[in-house]
């Protein structure tokens, strides 16, 4: 496998056992880096592992429920265990359940909020002090940051508020060597979307993605790795604290 621009890096991909985490995982792997794969599902870890080393790369897969301070605190362990420092970090795991304010359940609401903004907060606070100068990490934010949309107020505040925290971020450590920034996805078909899209057919989910999305498509996840690698990357050296939109256009005609 070729070096390519993360030759030599060490990557820690959390959420990576599926969907947009898994395609950037292996994004990275195919372009040098040495994944450290972490899902809060051992098995699926695993098999994104599996597929990167099948592709020729190395990666390591750990399961922790990087929402939870002691479970970050042994993938820190872990980390420090196995590798010299760290690289890259994609801050991926997310959690979306729909319901208005006066439907959903606050045990809900807390755990959108811990699952897509604390972990976040929870992986940086243990893994920056370990990462290496010129190292770089990326968040998965959503289009749903950047404008409301009906029925799911939780996903909608905490992935603003994931933006927010990618400022903050590239604020207080730039100047230390670590870029920060964010990529917002709209539409991408994982299976992450399915439960605010119960109940509706593939023709009717077409007919919403024709309506809505200029691109008159659904995003891949291999799309947005590509967004993902670049914002990790050397050649995004001068790009800091950005939310970069890949949606399609949805976000364009709001």
């Amino acid at each position: 496998m070729s070096a390519g621009r993360f030759g030599g890096h060490i990557a820690v991909v959390t959420g990576a056992g599926h969907g947009i985490g898994r395609a950037s995982a292996r994004r990275l792997a195919s372009e040098g880096a040495v994944v450290v794969v972490v899902d809060i599902d051992q098995a699926t870890a695993t098999e994104t592992a599996g597929l990167i080393a099948g592709e020729g790369g190395a990666a390591e897969a750990l399961a922790a429920d990087v929402s939870d301070e002691r479970g970050v605190a042994e993938l820190r362990r872990r980390v420090e265990e196995g590798y010299p420092h760290v690289d890259v970090i994609h801050n991926n795991a997310g959690r979306l359940r729909g319901g208005s304010v006066t439907e959903l359940d606050p045990a809900e609401w807390d755990r959108i909020f811990a699952v897509n903004v604390r972990s976040m907060f929870l992986v940086c606070r243990a893994l920056i002090p370990v990462m290496h100068r010129g190292g770089a990490i990326v968040n998965t934010a959503s289009s749903s940051g950047l404008v409301g949309e009906q029925g799911i107020p939780a996903y909608n505040a905490s992935k603003g508020a994931v933006i927010q925290l990618t400022r903050q971020l590239a604020a207080d450590y730039t100047r230390r060597g670590i870029r920060v920034n964010c990529v917002c996805p709209g539409w991408v078909p994982t299976g992450f979307n399915d439960p605010v899209l119960e109940g509706m057919s593939d023709a009717e989910v077409q007919a919403m993605v024709d309506s809505t999305v200029p691109a008159g498509r659904q995003g891949t996840p291999e799309e947005i790795a590509a967004a993902v690698a670049f914002l990790a990357s050397h050649e995004a050296s001068y790009v800091v604290g950005h939310a970069l939109v890949v949606d399609g256009g949805l976000t364009a005609v709001r």
